[in-house]
């Protein structure tokens, strides 16, 4: 479950006023997971972590406070190179803040205060101006004429509701410039700038700031995961700050306050992923005809089909030119191939259509008027057999050949079909802008569903998953290592083969389909790198996500 932004300051008012929990507790559990990944952090810099400089951009108010008691910790552990800055009004400061402050005081740590006096109000956004303004900075805010390793960015958290400017958004321009000069950020709850409701950037298009890690207080937020904050938050981390279980059910809030996500509802269907029916054949999982593949684009149909048996797909049959028999043959000898030679596609078609239960329609499909009439001719199939059926998958070419074929959209559309679109063909399909869906993603998904009645896979940095019963979810899994060409097609079979096993309920098995990719990517980015996995990589690392399920 992920949370907005200001359902968790309403979070944090309930366990404080109602519960009794004080905020100097769940600040030091805030805190103290601050820590440990600013530590990790430098442990991955430095064999000797604890002479690394550290650089603390505080605001005034409980996000401030987090970042003054992360430093008192991490002086205790022996980091001893301590720089804290902050932002804003000395006689605005919290309680907590106060309470920070004279304990660090204390200790010898002074903190240096920064108001729009300080450091004027002209502020450069062309990057030759930024780059002038922060040389300048530099010399004012570095006290020991040493840039900081690590940066500890707790100027903001999930407060921000306006547009950020002054002595703020000059420090936000600092903290990017340092990062680009090498130093690490590691975010206090919120990257400073981003809205943790939406994920808008309140300063400007790419300015707010870049953090390396972001470590998420309580429960996770949408703004991380929605708009800009996935190119701002980093990694995320979810930290658990002593909140009691169960405090959600017991706080007033309505169906936008908190998000499900694809990972929680996998624990219903665990032990039905790990194990096949003693009993069971290969047609009890299903026959599945993969309508993939043109001349030159046979990888986009073999990815869909090795992922679909990977998932557990029971039998697979290919539908595709003559040209790819022998490649998809031998790269996926346990597949079926038919081929079609223009005039007896029809038949040959009808005759697939017949044997298969399972459809997959659309990878690497060409929008020729050869594919043209492919999809005219099975949506005929469809509308007549449908009720016989059990789930249709369209994807890729699938989708750019409907976007301009609404008839086609009525034949094919309900309950039975899902279509995986990523943001570029959903703009084509809802003559959206790309910038107008990435504001919304959840929004986007969930209304072309309802309106359209079909089950929808929205694709993402992080991906939406609506289905037609109203219900909708964001995937907060994966890696960069899916950012490869093919990733995609790997998506489309997994959801085939997990829709196989788990049965006929589509809008349940959606969610769970899309987080074992997302889980695959994350193995495949372990044992080859984010930059040098592949899509069938991933794949192949589908049948890992199976063994490791609870």
């Amino acid at each position: 479950m992920i949370v907005k932004g200001s359902f968790a300051k309403r979070i944090d008012r309930y366990a404080i006023e109602e519960l009794g929990i004080s905020s100097l507790k769940l600040m030091e559990g805030a805190s103290e997971a601050l820590s440990r990944e600013v530590m990790a952090m430098a442990a991955d810099i430095s064999c000797r972590p604890k002479e690394l400089s550290l650089a603390f951009f505080c605001g005034t108010g409980n996000n401030g406070a987090d970042g003054l008691n992360c430093a008192d910790i991490l002086y205790k552990e022996g980091f001893k190179h301590i720089n804290i800055i902050a932002a804003g009004d000395p006689k605005k400061r919290t309680d907590e803040f106060l309470f920070h402050e004279e304990r660090l005081r204390e200790q010898g740590i002074e903190l240096s205060f920064f108001q729009p006096e300080d450091m004027g109000e002209d502020i450069c956004c062309s990057r030759e101006g930024q780059a002038e303004l922060l040389k300048e900075d530099r010399d004012i805010l570095l006290m020991e004429g040493k840039r900081p390793d690590i940066i500890i960015d707790a100027v903001f958290g999930i407060g921000l509701r306006r547009r950020v400017e002054g002595v703020q958004l000059r420090l936000i321009e600092l903290m990017n410039g340092l990062r680009r000069d090498g130093a690490r950020i590691v975010a206090a709850d919120a990257p400073s700038g981003i809205d943790a409701d939406l994920g808008l950037d309140m300063c400007a298009p790419g300015t707010a700031v870049k953090a390396d890690v972001t470590v998420s207080f309580g429960y996770g937020k949408t703004g991380l995961y929605l708009g800009a904050g996935p190119a701002h938050s980093g990694r995320i981390v979810t930290a658990d700050i002593g909140y009691p279980e169960g405090i959600l059910e017991k706080i007033p809030h309505n169906d936008e306050d908190m998000i499900e996500t694809s990972e929680d509802g996998i624990a219903r269907f665990q032990y039905k992923l790990k194990h096949r029916g003693p009993d069971a054949n290969k047609g009890s999982y299903g026959k599945f005809l993969v309508i993939a593949g043109s001349k030159g684009m046979a990888g986009a149909a073999y990815l869909s089909g090795l992922s679909a048996f990977r998932s557990g797909a029971g039998m697979i049959r290919y539908f595709g030119p003559e040209e790819n028999r022998s490649i998809l043959q031998t790269l996926l000898p346990e597949a079926m191939y038919t081929s079609f030679m223009g005039e007896d596609m029809r038949d040959k078609l009808r005759e697939a259509f017949i044997w298969a239960d399972h459809f997959i329609l659309g990878p690497g499909l060409s929008v020729s008027e050869n594919a043209k009439e492919l999809l005219e001719c099975f949506s005929e199939l469809w509308a007549e057999g449908a009720s016989e059926k059990r789930l249709l998958l369209i994807d890729a070419d699938g989708l750019n050949i409907l976007a301009g074929e609404p008839r086609l959209q009525e034949r094919l559309f309900g309950e039975k079909t899902v279509i995986t679109p990523h943001v570029g063909e959903m703009a084509r399909l809802t003559k959206k802008s790309i910038p107008e869906i990435k504001k919304d993603l959840m929004g986007t998904a969930k209304d072309y569903a309802a309106a359209s009645h079909v089950n929808v896979v929205l694709k993402d940095a992080y991906t939406a998953i609506a289905d037609v019963k109203g219900s909708c979810c964001l995937n907060t899994a994966g890696s960069a290592a899916l950012a490869k060409a093919g990733s995609g097609d790997v998506l489309s079979g997994t959801i085939g083969g997990i829709c196989a096993v788990l049965g006929d309920d589509i809008p349940r098995a959606l969610p769970a389909a899309v987080y074992i990719h997302a889980k695959a990517g994350e193995r495949a980015g372990e044992i080859f790198s984010e930059h040098g996995a592949l899509a069938r990589d991933v794949a192949e690392c589908i049948p890992k996500v199976f063994m490791e399920l609870g």
